[in-house]
């Protein structure tokens, strides 16, 4: 069983149809749902789904499809320890900084992400959905 944090990236991938990697996100989401595998998000990442993808699909569109994720996934907690390793992390971004520190306080085996810059120095590490698919037929 493999622990995946998934990055809000990947998430709005799988909520827009005409994102360059909405297949490969939809893919891993039904990968997710079954394998024994475990996905993680954090609550900031369903936070910035929520307000993106309403522009997409509308309030209760978006909220239905927020109730599916909370099903598919475990949101450990985001607090004041998280946001201070953000704080004085080296990750280009609080929000990554955030994905980090939750990663590795929550012994995932792997990032999933599309950010190639971030992640670089972690203990976890990061990859594609895609590049996370191919690693199964391995």
């Amino acid at each position: 069983m493999s622990k995946l944090l998934i990055d809000t990236n990947v998430l709005i991938d799988y909520l827009v149809p005409d994102r360059p990697e909405h297949s490969n996100a939809e893919r891993l989401l039904a990968h997710l749902a079954d394998s024994n595998d475990c996905g993680y998000v954090t609550s900031g990442s369903l936070k910035d789904c929520y307000y993106i993808c309403c522009k997409y699909i509308g309030e209760q569109a978006c909220r239905g499809l927020i109730r599916e994720f909370l099903i598919m996934f475990e949101v450990p907690p985001t607090g004041k320890v998280e946001c201070q390793e953000s704080a004085y992390s080296d990750e280009p971004d609080f929000e990554d900084g955030l994905i980090r520190a939750v990663a590795e306080n929550n012994d995932a085996d792997s990032i999933i992400t599309r950010d190639s810059a971030a992640f670089q120095t972690s203990d976890i590490k990061s990859m594609t959905a895609k590049e996370y698919l191919q690693s199964l037929d391995h």
